[in-house]
């Protein structure tokens, strides 16, 4: 006869999914590599699964055998454990063969979650009078730095000797001012500015419960 050709061969990847970044974190984002045996068709982001992130500007420069994307951290998640899962059925090589099954990339972490307080903001001493103060203290889920007396609002008193020797639990003095009678009371943490050690900054505010001046 003459000349037939056979391709039942289904695409599949020629190498390991390639994440330039495997720790991601606030603002940054990784290049994601896709190289097929062949030419595909048919493949979007809707083929991929991605954990605590996502996945734009998928694109092929090739004619369809290398393909890369950019990998987006979720906001705010700390999941140390994620992979990339890539669905090859919605893809076809030229032939018009369609993928089966799925594979999975290697390991990325994803830390975007800011500093937070652990406890509640404790206060030794709620009923301060004339002479008194307090020891304040702050326990954050995690070591800190940028963490001020700057940070904390303080009414009818001031905040000093703010300090701490592992940068999780933090203590202060709190002294109230002299000639304030003030039933109620509140600390006011603000997370602004305070960074944690892949230089997460911290959102929003904390406060603590009332003291009496």
């Amino acid at each position: 006869s003459g000349n037939y050709e056979v391709d039942t061969v289904r695409p599949s990847l020629a190498s390991s999914i390639s994440i330039s970044d495997t720790t991601l974190t606030s603002g940054n984002t990784a290049n994601v590599t896709f190289t097929f045996t062949e030419a595909v068709s048919g493949f979007s982001l809707a083929d991929v699964t991605v954990p605590n992130g996502a996945l734009q500007q998928l694109a092929s420069t090739d004619g369809g055998v290398t393909w890369t994307a950019t990998l987006i951290p979720a906001a705010s998640t700390s999941a140390p454990g994620n992979v990339l899962t890539l669905d090859y059925t919605g893809l076809t090589d030229l032939a018009g063969n369609a993928g089966a099954g799925s594979v999975q990339s290697g390991n990325y972490a994803v830390d975007t979650a800011g500093p937070v307080l652990a406890l509640p903001i404790a206060i030794d001493d709620t009923a301060l009078r004339i002479g008194d103060s307090a020891t304040v203290t702050f326990v954050f889920d995690q070591s800190v730095t940028g963490f001020t007396a700057a940070n904390v609002t303080v009414p009818n008193g001031t905040l000093a000797a703010l300090s701490s020797n592992d940068g999780i639990t933090w203590t202060a003095t709190l002294t109230p001012n002299p000639g304030a009678t003030a039933a109620s009371n509140v600390l006011t943490l603000d997370y602004a500015g305070i960074e944690n050690a892949v230089g997460n900054s911290g959102a929003g505010n904390a406060t603590s419960s009332n003291y009496a001046v």
